[in-house]
């Protein structure tokens, strides 16, 4: 089921926002290309907000201890965290912005 989280001019290349579906707390990130993409929002090292954190080209990284994460593959790829998040499909459609649970 697709869910409509925002619009295109909610956010600018390189930056995040929470967004709830469902319940479940989701960090949607805009990378450094425009392209968007939605992951977990809880860090895999110490449940912290990862929308919280800058992103940088297709990485979030975590403003707590600095764990990062691809955009694309959840997979963290600079320590503490060694346990990937979940990523969810984006779809852009005239202008709003719909996440795929």
């Amino acid at each position: 089921m697709q869910h409509l989280v925002a619009t295109e001019s909610d956010l600018q290349p390189e930056e995040s926002m929470q967004v709830t579906i469902d319940g479940l707390k989701i960090c949607l990130a805009r990378s450094g290309d425009g392209s968007w993409h939605a992951i977990s929002d809880v860090c895999t090292h110490e449940e912290y907000s990862l929308s919280e954190g800058d992103i940088w080209g297709n990485h979030v990284e975590c403003a707590l201890h600095g764990s990062r994460f691809n955009l694309v593959t959840g997979e963290p790829d600079q320590l503490p965290a060694r346990t990937p998040v979940r990523v969810y499909q984006v779809e852009v459609r005239g202008g709003s912005v719909f996440v795929k649970m």
